[in-house]
């Protein structure tokens, strides 16, 4: 008997130790750690592409205005995150001189966000692409620019705040001397700030694209007026699926949460095939709670430890092969976890691939504010579906049909017209010779079909301009010898059978005999109707079609300057495009 009673002791005992386990457990999963420090915001957005690099020639600095901060702020928005790339629009070594047009741009986001009690970020922001690296002589860069930042918006009020650079990414071959380095350059560039602003918060980062591990192997920078900073798009399989930049292109239609049912086959013959292959064999687990929230949970700890806040500045899924139950099951449960342990967040981003409408068209008339919102994604993420009836906007061509302006560009892009470029190193569209000097686009150089687009985000109606004998007038400087300019209207391509769906161009070519190469200002005065066919080329099918009389003055909706095969190597400037 005293055998027996010993036995149920001891079961009774493993019984009491299994249960109190239990509790334990539950407690510590439903109590996450919280990081003490708390800020006046939680959740925000980011505003990408705006004032970036866009395959080193393309951007969109008109993309923005105060309407925009006002719909994003009806979101329930608190913050915004405006990534600038500073060192590609200013003077380059050795000064770095930030241009006039990019202090308007941020001049006007802080106006607007003051005004409207919304925070924002501003970012020094760099190329982060998979295949990139971080310049080795960054520390340079940001010692000429940070104290022009500083001293421009010390007085600026409280919502504002700095960002010493997003994603640094040396790739050296030796992540800890990488560490190392960044370590020390943020160090110095954070005392740098203090000694023009110490009132404004300055968030920090880490190394390896402002990784969480590395997070943890930040100095003690000695400020509390800081907030730690990391990125989170784990896991990667699942978020960056189809993503060429981070070498996923050809995943796709991966499940969240894993699902052995519904995973696809692993792509082969990839560049990265043995990566990819990691990440196949490795989702179930890393695409499970546990795995996910433990780096979290560190995070929270490292920055209690140093008593300062904690925030995620950049976290999303691309939008292109992802199911959309699953992507905003992940917004979801990220921002669960991370509001659980009082983790501001910052999705990245808003109009892009990551955001939150429907699509990922920059025009307003393709992606419509509040129309085509993802209603699911929006609740997911913790904001608001605002109760706003859809409303007017009056695209650019519709307001020169009532105004009978039809300027393209004068002292920047028209209100409704977005630029573009291809195969332009350093394009600029508001450059200025002096302050009193009105603005021009300037093409410094560019390779075999470089090319100026002016974007009308919707098919216009040209019909009666020409039958009225109306006129592309423009003007242009060159420096360019043999100078064989390329101008031409050009229709949408659209998918389907069918010639009449091919961009078919109406196109007038200027050369030197009209705009000499002697650096002055020469006008050029083109009657639309003296414009002929030129053919199309097709960007789907990689082929170019002669013209065959299909082009349609009642679709336009590109200008087109290209400088055709030759490209450009001595510079044009282009200014004050109209149709009069």
């Amino acid at each position: 008997m005293k055998i027996l009673h010993n036995r149920v002791e001891e079961l009774r005992k493993l019984v009491i130790i299994f249960i109190f386990a239990c509790c334990a457990s539950f407690v510590f999963a439903g109590n996450p750690p919280r990081v003490n420090k708390t800020m006046p915001f939680t959740k925000g957005l980011n505003l990408s592409v705006w004032l970036e690099v866009r395959n080193n020639s393309c951007w969109l600095s008109e993309l923005f205005d105060r309407q925009d901060f006002e719909d994003i702020k009806s979101l329930g928005v608190e913050i915004v995150r405006i990534p600038i790339w500073f060192e590609e629009f200013s003077s380059g070594e050795p000064d770095y001189i930030v241009e006039d047009w990019l202090w308007e741009k941020i001049d006007n986001a802080v106006e607007w966000c003051s005004e409207l009690e919304m925070y924002m970020i501003i970012d020094f922001h760099n190329d982060c692409g998979g295949n990139t690296k971080t310049r080795p002589d960054i520390e340079k860069v940001l010692l000429k620019i940070w104290p022009q930042i500083a001293e421009r918006y010390k007085d600026s009020g409280k919502y504002v705040l700095y960002e010493i650079m997003n994603e640094p990414h040396m790739k050296s071959g030796n992540i800890a001397a990488d560490v190392s380095k960044w370590n020390k350059i943020q160090g110095k560039i954070l005392k740098l700030i203090r000694t023009i602003d110490t009132k404004h918060t300055v968030i920090v980062g880490a190394e390896d694209w402002n990784s969480v591990t590395q997070l943890l192997k930040l100095p003690d920078y000695k400020d509390d007026n800081i907030i730690l900073n990391f990125h989170d798009y784990s896991p990667m399989l699942f978020t960056h699926q189809g993503a060429s930049w981070a070498g996923l292109e050809n995943v796709r239609h991966i499940p969240f949460p894993y699902s052995k049912e519904k995973m696809p086959k692993k792509p082969k013959n990839q560049e990265k095939q043995g990566w990819i292959d990691s990440m196949f064999e490795n989702y179930k687990t890393e695409g499970s709670e546990a795995y996910l929230v433990k780096p979290l949970d560190e995070a929270v700890k490292f920055a209690n430890k140093r008593g300062v806040a904690l925030m995620c500045n950049e976290w999303g899924v691309v939008m292109d092969y992802a199911d959309n139950a699953d992507r905003c099951n992940w917004y979801r449960l990220k921002a669960k976890w991370m509001d659980e342990r009082n983790i501001s967040r910052i999705s990245w981003d808003y109009r892009d691939k990551n955001g939150v409408f429907t699509n990922d068209s920059f025009f307003s008339t393709e992606a419509r504010f509040p129309e085509d919102l993802n209603t699911d994604l929006l609740k997911a993420m913790g904001l608001n579906v605002p109760s706003l009836a859809p409303r007017s906007r009056p695209s650019w061509f519709k307001n020169a049909q009532k105004t009978g302006d039809y300027t393209i560009y004068k002292n920047g892009f028209a209100k409704g017209i977005l630029p573009g470029s291809w195969n332009i190193t350093e394009f600029r569209i508001n450059k200025k010779d002096s302050a009193a000097e009105p603005a021009y686009i300037n093409v410094p150089k560019g390779t075999a079909y470089a090319s100026v687009q002016c974007l009308f985000g919707e098919e216009c109606d040209f019909s009666s301009l020409v039958r009225n004998g109306k006129s592309l007038e423009f003007e242009a400087r060159s420096d360019q010898k043999n100078l064989s300019l390329a101008v031409y209207f050009v229709n949408p391509e659209k998918a389907g059978a069918g010639k009449a769906n091919y961009p078919w161009r109406c196109q007038t070519t200027i050369n030197d005999s009209k705009v000499p190469a002697d650096g002055k200002w020469h006008k050029a005065r083109i009657p639309l109707k003296d414009f002929y066919d030129a053919g199309a080329w097709s960007d789907r099918e990689q082929k170019y079609y002669s013209g065959e009389g299909l082009f349609s003055w009642s679709k336009v909706n590109e200008l087109r300057f290209d400088f055709g095969e030759k490209g450009i190597q001595n510079g044009v400037s282009i200014r004050n495009i109209v149709i009069k």
